[in-house]
């Protein structure tokens, strides 16, 4: 075994070398981690506006819309959108009230709770591991023998 205490092999130049590399994959764990969980928050944004009767990225009346706006099967021309574009960009991203990103706009405070919500919901996955939901599973398994054995 090569310790690099006792002087065996004289590694610590290496040591030295590779000593921000634990660092830089935290970091980039951390942004990976910012750039999911983002994409997994407006799917939950997007679960919860599902639940009106009428899809809002399926039609051309609601407030958020342009005078460009075409319905998926109306005429087009160079300049149309279509609805589920101008939900995305104008109601759930609100690009139209951001400048750039050096003005980025006000918060958007229904999908910051979505993501929020997924950031608590991912710690509580981890924080529980793989195995509390292996447990999970063998009693559902368990639950769910029970009731056809009945």
């Amino acid at each position: 075994m090569i310790n690099r205490f006792t002087g065996d092999i004289p590694l610590t130049p290496l040591y030295a070398m590779f000593a921000g590399i634990g660092y830089a994959i935290c970091l980039i764990d951390v942004y990976m981690g910012m750039y999911y969980n983002t994409i997994i928050g407006w799917a939950v944004y997007y679960l919860f506006a599902s639940f009106r009767s009428e899809l809002p990225w399926t039609s051309c009346d609601n407030p958020w819309n342009t005078p460009h706006c075409t319905p998926v099967v109306g005429p087009r021309n160079n300049k149309s959108t279509s609805p589920a574009r101008e939900f995305f960009e104008r109601s759930v991203l609100e690009q139209y009230k951001s400048d750039g990103l050096d003005r980025v706009g006000p918060v958007k405070w229904s999908l910051a709770l979505c993501v929020l919500s997924v950031f608590i919901l991912v710690y509580f996955a981890l924080w529980k591991g793989v195995r509390s939901a292996g447990k999970v599973s063998a009693d559902m398994e368990c639950w769910q023998d029970e009731l056809t054995d009945s």
